[in-house]
């Protein structure tokens, strides 16, 4: 009997989770160093114990973070009779509902809403599997529609990973912001402007060590930022995806492959586009240089050529 066992992690999502946690608890140690070291020479102020408590609630955020994330991602199992959370396993017959597209409530700080499927069962329990926590979520997914929903025999899909077939003269309307006209892009070049003067416009010695460093921060600053600029062109039978600054970011999206675009967003952050293919693969791509004009054209140019187009945020 086929069967699936869920694979940790997403590489992205634990990446981001890691670094920010590191970030965190590196601030929230210094801030204790800086508390202690006073402690020592008896020189304690009233802010000095507002530093602690930062810090202390630093420490407490990283510890629920990382609490939340294992809390949500419990080990899947399915197969052609049941689904199993850890070790609770529900039997498909008992299935009263079954949706792997949407969004769901993260349980976190707040409304943290991601993507996820989720099952309803005649017990009353309702169990969601956010699609992040896992690499092979996607795989999970093509087993249930075709094995459970469809009640088809499951075959291994085939990667639906697009290849560069485009035509170089084949026509593409084209949904495209500037930088300089938004936020992101202003911050951005601002932000490096001032850094380029900090080094040039400088009247003391250069030091090598300071250039290396506003180098870095410069590059960092730039990866950011640029990554939340991509733009959109469709033709007659691709979606593709390029980025203002990363030039080596290029996916094309053969229509026939796609099963939903959504449009989302997640608080302040840039409106992104995630394409969902017919294999259940999900890339998201922020795009904070479009205007809302454009993308209510694209999402017109989309529906217009039937793809499905789920608009969360405009």
């Amino acid at each position: 009997m086929k069967e699936i066992i869920s694979k940790k992690h997403n590489l992205k999502f634990y990446l981001s989770l890691v670094i920010s946690c590191l970030l965190l608890l590196s601030l929230a140690t210094l801030f204790l160093r800086e508390f202690l070291f006073h402690s020592d020479n008896n020189y304690l102020y009233p802010r000095h114990y507002f530093i602690l408590s930062v810090s202390v609630l630093m420490y407490l955020f990283v510890a629920y973070t990382v609490y939340a994330y294992f809390r949500n991602a419990p080990r899947i199992k399915v197969n052609s009779k049941s689904i199993t959370f850890n070790t609770e396993e529900f039997l498909w017959t008992d299935i009263v509902h079954i949706e792997l597209l949407g969004k769901r409530n993260f349980p976190f700080f707040g409304k943290f809403y991601m993507e996820a499927a989720t099952f309803s069962f005649k017990s009353g329990a309702n169990k969601v599997l956010f699609d992040d926590m896992y690499s092979n979520t996607w795989e999970i997914k093509s087993f249930i529609k075709k094995a459970v929903i469809d009640k088809q025999d499951f075959l291994e899909t085939i990667s639906e990973e697009t290849e560069n077939n485009l035509s170089d003269d084949e026509y593409c309307d084209t949904f495209k912001g500037y930088q300089l006209t938004s936020l992101r892009g202003l911050i951005l070049w601002g932000l490096l402007g001032s850094f380029l003067a900090m080094i040039l416009l400088s009247k003391r010695q250069v030091n090598i060590d300071m250039v290396f460093f506003i180098l870095g921060i410069s590059f960092l600053v730039f990866i950011i930022f640029s990554y939340q600029m991509h733009y959109f062109l469709v033709s007659n039978q691709y979606l593709i995806v390029r980025n203002h600054n990363l030039f080596w970011i290029k996916r094309d999206f053969k229509l026939s492959n796609i099963r939903e675009v959504v449009f989302e967003t997640q608080g302040k952050n840039a409106i992104s586009l995630r394409v969902i293919t017919k294999n259940f693969k999900t890339n998201l791509y922020p795009a904070g240089t479009l205007k809302i004009n454009t993308w209510r054209a694209l999402k017109n140019k989309l529906e217009s050529i039937e793809i499905n187009v789920r608009n969360e945020c405009i």
